[in-house]
């Protein structure tokens, strides 16, 4: 079938009644040439790419500092050269299959760039919203000019730490960083030994919880709600509450779990009972204690846990001074910066975690101002030697900071099912912790960072790939600092509705990192919390709790980024913008925004690169897609349609992608974003559809077509977070 070209007038019958030829949306506009990605084979190889390299740690820059949502490098790496090839041949794609492999073959690499630029200049492209840097690098990798942008002063010093400081050091900067990183860490067990005395008999990690006292009775109780210790294997190890004369004790069972219903919580409204006298009341950290209950060693099979000894624990007097010496030296106070009180968001701000600085409790605070500190000594003597190196050394192991902030705080989860620590932001939202984990961080139990530093490492080694130059800087997408047609391709991966929420995530990493980073990047740290004005996300949260208010301040943002790529694109540019999302108004957003641009969608390409096994999946079928939709500039008026046209357009590529898909192994969850995603594409590409029809309506119509092929798919219909 002849795809709907709605910017010159009505269909014919004719037009309607074509074969299938592939998955495009609308005809290319008479300026653009044909390019391998609009082949339609995205879906099949690089998919294939991104999902294995989930698998593989350690061979991308992702390992070296914390950031959200970020795609795999080897489909952005796919994307990138299919978005700019216009050689299509068989050589063409069989490279594009072995660069969405990870690691990518060197040759394949150094051809790749002798293709997309030849003997002239090399290809200008633009991501918009730059986040973690994955497309910036890969372009980079493949010899594009490349210039990347984020509002948040985070996103933009992760970037220039990889595009700008790191591929300045070039070859150098693996060694500098390995044998840093090495004096810092060994620096950091010699100067936390009296922190963690417990040490010398092999104790790794402590898990904590808090109690409370009863108003009533005074009876001091505890108010954990994870009891399991081990479940890994056959292995099935738990903590039970023991009451004793005025507060709780913990003993260790190997109870079944019918027998661990002892919580205190009385439900979802922050309150307690007490199990003496059974008074309630509403719990803030204000009036918790934190209690270490057990002590964690390695053992020859799994891992030991017994009640603390009395070495566990530093003297506090003593923490307490060490912690002011700190400040001192590194010429600064603990961080100020405030939690958002953000419901399903930011979590322990609603029970009292109001600064940054409570993030970690006395002793884990003490361990990561003294990392900052011989960070800082480390760079101050570097700089003595090579400023240039220095800097970029220092700006890839900030990238410890960030393991003690996801790793090693009062947010930091014991996983029970393999014995470890788990991650506090793996976003979207921030989970308040009744119970967390702590680690020795230089011993050799769970996240600790000597294996956070080979990570670092390798990921320092990936930096040496990077041929092309990079711009990083801090811009708006609203408001591009760009001229006229400046740029041969735009691909980018803004933030999907509301999926994700960077910018209190990263004030998390950014309040401590801002102690050693100041004096490298003074105007991307000079404030104490990152930018929030322009992140282009629908917060019904930051909109007052108006949600509708928050949708129509999204429509018009992300209207207005797409006006402004439009502007910035070469009339034969391409557009290449991956999203997915699981809400209608997400997809109205879209259908909206590509109205008010001057940019027509030609196809719709769908990416499968999330790790399956990821924790939101295990129990699940999660959905694992997003969606890169192409499109071209094209300045004619759109034109109005009937819903009987879009169905008639959509049904033959909805029900053969489908077949496709489902031959391929995709899930139906994926599949069904994959469909539902042309049927968007089509709906944006017209002004709109004739009748009592509306956008909304459209998309419910598209839904149930989708459901028809894809069993159990669905669209829901909720309002911003």
């Amino acid at each position: 079938m002849k795809p709907l070209d709605l910017f010159s007038g009505p269909n014919t019958a004719s037009d309607l009644a074509e074969e299938v030829a592939s998955l495009a949306v609308a005809p290319l506009p008479t300026n653009s040439d044909r390019r391998l990605l609009d082949d339609g084979l995205m879906h099949y190889e690089a998919s294939v790419g991104g999902f294995s390299e989930r698998y593989r740690r350690g061979e991308t820059p992702q390992t070296i500092h914390v950031w959200w949502a970020r795609r795999p490098h080897s489909s952005m790496r796919a994307l990138l050269f299919a978005t700019l090839s216009r050689n299509r041949s068989e050589r063409e794609l069989a490279l594009m299959t072995g660069l969405s492999r990870q690691p990518v073959n060197i040759s394949d690499l150094h051809e790749a760039r002798s293709l997309l630029s030849g003997a002239g200049p090399r290809p200008r492209v633009l991501d918009m919203f730059g986040g973690g840097g994955t497309i910036a690098f890969e372009g980079a990798s493949l010899g594009l000019e490349m210039h990347s942008i984020d509002s948040n002063e985070l996103a933009v010093f992760i970037q220039r730490s990889i595009l700008v400081h790191g591929a300045k050091a070039g070859q150098r900067l693996v060694a500098a960083v390995s044998d840093t990183g090495r004096r810092v860490l060994e620096t950091l067990r010699a100067e936390t030994a009296s922190l963690y005395p417990a040490r010398e008999r092999g104790v790794s990690t402590y898990l904590w919880s808090y109690s409370i006292a009863c108003e009533e009775c005074g009876y001091r109780f505890l108010i954990g709600k994870r009891p399991w210790l081990s479940r890994k294997g056959e292995r099935r190890l738990a903590l039970v509450k023991d009451r004793g004369a005025s507060s709780d004790r913990v003993l260790i069972t190997d109870s079944r779990p019918e027998t661990l219903s002892d919580s205190v919580w009385t439900g979802r409204n922050g309150t307690v009972a007490c199990p003496s006298c059974s008074t309630t009341r509403t719990v803030s950290l204000d009036d918790t204690c934190d209690e270490l209950l057990l002590e964690v060693a390695r053992a020859p099979k799994g891992k030991n846990f017994d009640l603390p000894g009395a070495d566990c624990l530093p003297d506090l007097s003593a923490l307490r001074a060490r912690e002011q010496e700190l400040l001192i030296r590194i010429g600064s106070g603990l961080p100020t910066s405030t939690l958002p009180r953000w419901s399903g968001i930011v979590n322990p701000a609603i029970y009292g975690m109001r600064t940054h600085a409570d993030v970690f409790n006395l002793r884990q605070r003490v361990t990561v101002l003294l990392l900052i500190d011989i960070l800082q000594r480390e760079h101050e003597a570097a700089s003595a030697k090579d400023v240039s190196l220095a800097s970029a050394t220092t700006a890839i192991l900030s990238g410890l900071v960030d393991q003690c902030v996801d790793w090693n705080s009062r947010l930091s989860m014991w996983i029970s099912q393999n014995e470890q620590v788990g991650r506090g932001f793996c976003g979207p939202g921030i989970a308040m912790l009744w119970d967390y984990a702590e680690t020795d961080p230089t011993g050799d139990g769970p996240a600790n960072l000597w294996k956070k530093l080979e990570r670092i490492v390798k990921g320092a080694t990936a930096i040496a790939t990077l041929d092309g130059p990079c711009s990083v800087q801090q811009a708006f997408a609203q408001a591009l600092p760009f001229c006229d047609g400046s740029f041969d391709a735009i691909v980018t991966d803004p933030p999907y509705y509301d999926n994700v929420f960077y910018s209190p995530l990263a004030d998390f990493f950014y309040a401590w990192k801002r102690l050693l980073l100041e004096r490298i990047e003074p105007a991307l740290f000079k404030k104490p919390a990152t930018n929030t004005g322009h992140e282009l996300v629908a917060s019904t949260f930051r909109s007052g709790g108006n949600a509708a208010a928050a949708h129509e301040e999204y429509c018009r943002q992300l209207a207005c980024a797409l006006r402004e790529a439009a502007r910035v694109l070469k009339p034969s540019g391409v557009f290449a913008l991956l999203y997915s999302h699981s809400s209608l108004l997400g997809w109205e957003a879209l259908v909206r925004a590509y109205r008010t641009s001057a940019l027509r969608l030609t196809s719709v390409q769908p990416l499968s690169i999330e790790r399956k096994q990821r924790p939101r999946a295990m129990t699940s079928e999660a959905v694992n897609t997003c969606v890169v939709f192409v499109a071209r500039p094209d300045q004619r008026t759109r034109c109005w349609v009937s819903m009987d046209e879009l169905i008639l357009q959509a049904q033959p590529v909805v029900s053969s992608l489908a077949a496709d898909l489902r031959r391929a192994g995709w899930c139906m969850g994926d599949i069904g974003i994959a469909a539902y995603a042309h049927c968007v594409a089509l709906l944006a590409n017209s002004a709109g559809v004739r009748g009592e029809v509306s956008d909304a309506e459209a998309l419910r119509q598209f839904e149930r077509l989708v459901r028809s092929n894809c069993d159990g798919f669905r669209v829901t219909t909720r309002t911003s977070l």
